[in-house]
């Protein structure tokens, strides 16, 4: 096979890659972002393997939203225009601007954190300097405005991102049978454990990605359920195998306690050899920088379709609201480093929280009343549905005080 023949395939697979997962790889980006991996290493350190079991039933709910989605998408109806339909003109705008206010939060945290990662890979040892240079990335990356484009790049970060992970996981020893016991579901009054509960639900089940599925039918096109299944499902599985990864290498190796950036990292070192610190480093950066650019596509749609406009991906409204955000969550997190006794990871940990107590309810329990309206459900199906809004709503509503106590305290 000549060098073009092999360059001409492995093209063609990855396009194919992209067009059958690519969205659902978008998904995964906005998913693992820099509140995922320290979510994750603190739940870890902390609590063991005790909390594994959340990732799968995270699965299992997540999957049950996004059928409510996928739902909506098929038939392309925007779940903001729905929202819009429902509660009439006024209201909708100020949910939509208030939703993506809260939305934008999660990218003060990543573009802090993608900062960070960049202060301490490069001699330019500033975090404030490399969260302005990450944010100015990002809205590059928006300007590209073709959705293939902005795809593809965000795809190959999570695909090195996921390949980076890999090869941290097998440089450790895992005890199997310690792990697999984390799987067995159990409960703690601690309001810690309750909180860490809802922050890896809230980076699990990712309230942003009903609005870009929901309003993707021009871009990505799927005339069936089964494709959208598949794409979803695809980038879900990425994001749990990744997160069960970071849990599960911090259970075996990170000390009990509060992490810096590098610090989830060190022990590998010990266990894998010194190419794990620089490696843990580019991949929570590359993480960070993704979900935090992917994450307001969201808002992209929703705000716009809250005025009445009907938006498409990169068009002028949805660039206008996504740049915004991108420096608005820059202009935040400057003056939150600065100022505050927030550190980067500090950000990391509680933005996706704020996220999971505000919008996540919000939204799946909007997606359930479409879905309801739109299709005559199954006994099964309306089961499953009021199940996974249900969890979601009490889950919000038990760690909402530890979280305003947590915010207190960091101020």
């Amino acid at each position: 096979m000549s060098n073009a023949q092999w360059t001409d395939g492995t093209y063609r697979r990855l396009q194919h890659v992209l067009e059958s997962y690519g969205m659902g790889l978008l998904f995964a980006a906005n998913i693992f972002g820099a509140g995922s991996i320290y979510i994750l290493t603190s739940t870890g350190a902390n609590f063991g393997f005790s909390l594994l079991w959340v990732l799968p039933a995270s699965l299992l709910v997540g999957l049950a939203v996004h059928e409510m989605s996928i739902r909506m998408a098929v038939r392309d109806q925007p779940l903001m225009a729905f929202i819009r339909d429902g509660i009439g003109d006024r209201p909708a705008k100020g949910f939509a601007l208030f939703i993506a206010f809260i939305m934008h939060f999660w990218s003060v945290a990543n573009y802090a954190l993608a900062g960070a990662a960049l202060a301490y890979l490069t001699p330019l040892d500033n975090v404030l300097i490399w969260t302005v240079l990450a944010g100015a990335a990002g809205l590059a990356l928006v300007e590209l405005k073709v959705y293939h484009r902005i795809e593809t790049v965000i795809a190959i970060l999570v695909l090195a991102v996921f390949g980076s992970y890999l090869l941290l996981f097998f440089g450790v020893e895992v005890p199997v049978a310690a792990a697999a016991g984390g799987l067995v579901p159990t409960m703690n009054t601690d309001v810690g454990y309750l909180t860490m509960i809802i922050a890896l639900v809230g980076t699990t089940i990712y309230y942003p990605n009903f609005f870009i599925q929901t309003s993707m039918y021009g871009d990505k096109p799927f005339e069936t359920l089964g494709r959208y299944r598949r794409d979803h499902t695809f980038g879900l599985l990425a994001a749990i195998l990744m997160s069960a990864a970071v849990l599960i290498i911090a259970a075996i190796t990170v000390p009990t306690g509060e992490s810096s950036l590098i610090d989830p990292a060190r022990p590998l070192v010990a266990h894998a050899g010194q190419w794990a610190l620089p490696v843990f480093v580019i991949a929570a950066g590359a993480a960070s920088f993704s979900s935090a650019t992917g994450t307001l596509f969201g808002a992209g749609f929703m705000v716009p379709q809250a005025f009445g406009l009907d938006t498409s991906f990169g068009d002028r409204p949805f660039r206008l609201v996504v740049e915004v955000l991108i420096a608005l969550s820059v202009v935040l997190a400057v003056p939150i480093l600065a100022f505050t006794d927030f550190t980067p990871v500090r950000l990391a940990l509680l933005m996706p929280a704020v996220n999971g107590v505000v919008g996540l309810p919000a939204t799946v329990v909007a997606l359930y009343l479409a879905t309801h309206e739109h299709y005559e459900l199954s006994w099964f199906e309306d089961f499953s549905f009021v199940t996974a809004v249900a969890l979601m709503i009490v889950a919000a509503l038990v760690t909402t005080q530890s979280l305003g106590s947590t915010i207190v305290q960091w101020v």
